[in-house]
Order: C-alpha cells, then structure tokens, then sequence
C-alpha cells in the first residue's frame, strides 16, 4: 500500500511493528551479551527478522503477488482485504518473536504450545482474509 493510500491506523500498526522489531533486535543483543549467546545465534535470529519483515512488507505493496492476481483484479476490496492480512501476518509474527525475546531475558520459560498458538493465529488471521477476497473473486464472475 502506498503512503498515501494509508489510514492513521495504518501508520499506527505499522509503527508499533518497526517499534516491536526494533525492541526485539535490542533485547537479541542484551540476551547475546549477558547470557553468552554466539554472536552467529544473534545474527541469524536477526536475519530472519529482518527476511521476513522486509519479505512481507513487499508483498504489502504489491498486494497482486499474494494470490498471483493481474493488477486489473486486484484492486478495491480485493487489494484492501490482501494487504490487511499481510499487514496482520507481519504484526503477529513481530509481536510473537518480541514477546519470546522478552521471555527469554526475564527468565521465563514458555509453554512448547505457544509456536502453535502462533502458526494458528497467522492460519486464522489467512484464512479469514482469503475467505472475504475468495468470496470477492466469485462474485466478480
């Protein structure tokens, strides 16, 4: 989505997601100095970050690629409904590594379902979108 098609709540999750990645790079770095952490761990944990993020924020702005759409088809709600969830996606996926990276530095251990609880969040969160521009698709036939 480009700047000036985006809402002040747009701007708003965008930011608290740079905020959240930022933050999580921070506390990647204090968890490697104080707890011994190869520098190699931080660096691929940040690189995976960042990978993602920037991978997401792409398909953010070329919301076609998503689904494989000409751009002629995705546009409206089409194009509104794909770039939500990739936004979503992209959100949860931060705030899932921040809060782990907050665990880890406050010494508390976390149940093995919560990756679960995370994948399920990001299936829902795709699925419902995908349902809405399916359902959107149909109806333009």
């Amino acid at each position: 989505m480009k700047k000036e098609e985006m809402t002040t709540v747009d701007f708003l999750l965008e930011a608290v997601g740079i905020v959240a990645a930022l933050v999580y790079l921070g506390l990647q770095i204090y968890y490697g100095i104080v707890y011994g952490v190869s520098f190699t761990g931080i660096i691929l944990n940040a690189a995976i970050l960042i990978l993602v993020y920037v991978g997401l924020t792409l398909l953010a702005r070329y919301p076609e690629r998503v689904n494989n759409l000409p751009k002629e088809i995705c546009s409206g709600k089409i194009r509104k409904y794909t770039i939500h969830m990739v936004r979503a996606v992209k959100l949860i996926f931060v705030l899932s590594l921040l809060f782990t990276s907050i665990c880890d530095v406050a010494g508390v251990q976390i149940n093995k379902g919560y990756s679960l609880v995370t994948v399920a969040l990001i299936v829902i969160v795709t699925v419902v979108y995908e349902g809405k521009i399916i359902k959107l698709l149909r109806g333009k036939k």
